[in-house]
């Protein structure tokens, strides 16, 4: 008896028609279009990645989890609204599943999160945001799946990975969905363990962030490599706006320097050693450049003395 009172409930559904399909996901892809275009056209940015860009210039992994979430719930939101529109529903879609609306929270407090750590560090004048470098280049710019120091950073990797694949799921629902007409109910809700492994995934990457931003980091130096009275420029970051109690150690020993900033330190190859004291044997040799600012150590770079 249940079986054929659903038959009949289907039957007296309203068929949904190919085109009415494709179109609404036509027009669901073409409303994304049309708000970047005039998002660009007001802000002045034509290009897609500032979007998600950082005050550094680099692509923020917080800003991208959420912009990603953005641009996938929008679609499912108009795609839905735009078919059950062809079917005489022109009503609000009243009825979101409450995991969307906790994972916009997620992203939108995580970015929020994020901005604000960094702009801690910045006031307190442990590191400085410039702005993007005039020639950046992957080997000395952190990004969305980067550290500093442009190395491969898991807590990124690990959130980024568990949003993609929780959007991927999400908007192949909304598409099976819309192919078999079903969208009496609305968005398709997120799975709950889904969602708690972004949580994590969110909570290591500030948690990350927190104990790491402002540790110093440094580049290659310029040049790589020189005689004693060689005049060298290393890049860095988190360096600190002045030296104050912080070295430059070569070779494991301080020596003095000639400017220092956030994202630079000048010096001149000594004649002697640091490390002993006395001239430098066995050239040409390579000797390790570390910062310590405060009790941190930053990473090693080399510079070979010749």
């Amino acid at each position: 008896m249940y079986a054929s009172m659903l038959a009949a409930g289907n039957q007296n559904a309203p068929a949904v028609s190919a085109g009415s399909k494709a179109g609404a996901i036509l027009i669901g892809v073409a409303f994304l279009v049309v708000l970047y275009v005039v998002t660009a056209f007001i802000t002045g940015h034509w290009r897609l990645k500032d979007l998600v860009n950082g005050f550094d210039g680099f692509g923020s992994t917080s800003k991208l989890q959420w912009f990603l979430w953005l641009i996938a719930i929008l679609f499912g939101y108009v795609a839905t609204w735009v078919l059950r529109a062809e079917q005489g529903d022109y009503a609000a879609l009243s009825d979101i599943p409450v995991n969307i609306l906790t994972v916009l929270g997620f992203s939108t407090g995580t970015a929020a999160a994020a901005k604000g750590i960094t702009a801690g560090y910045v006031q307190t004048g442990k590191v400085a945001k410039t702005g993007v470098p005039a020639n950046p280049t992957s080997a000395t710019t952190g990004g969305v799946f980067q550290d500093d120091t442009g190395g491969p950073e898991l807590a990124k990797i690990q959130m980024i990975a568990f949003t993609i694949i929780a959007i991927g799921i999400f908007l192949a629902t909304v598409f099976h969905q819309i192919a078999i007409g079903d969208i009496k109910d609305g968005l398709p809700n997120i799975d709950s363990s889904l969602l708690v492994l972004m949580g994590i995934s969110q909570g290591g990457y500030l948690g990350k962030k927190l104990v790491t931003f402002g540790t110093p980091a440094l580049f290659a130096p310029n040049p790589l490599s020189g005689p004693p009275g060689t005049p060298v420029t290393v890049t860095g970051s988190g360096l600190g706006a002045q030296q104050g109690n912080s070295q430059l150690l070569l070779n494991g020993a301080p020596i003095a320097v000639t400017l220092w900033s956030d994202t630079s330190i000048q010096f001149t190859v000594p004649a002697d050693d640091p490390a002993t004291g006395v001239a430098w044997a066995s050239l040409p040799k390579a000797v390790p450049l570390v910062v310590s600012m405060t009790g941190q150590l930053s990473n090693s770079a080399t510079f070979k003395v010749t």
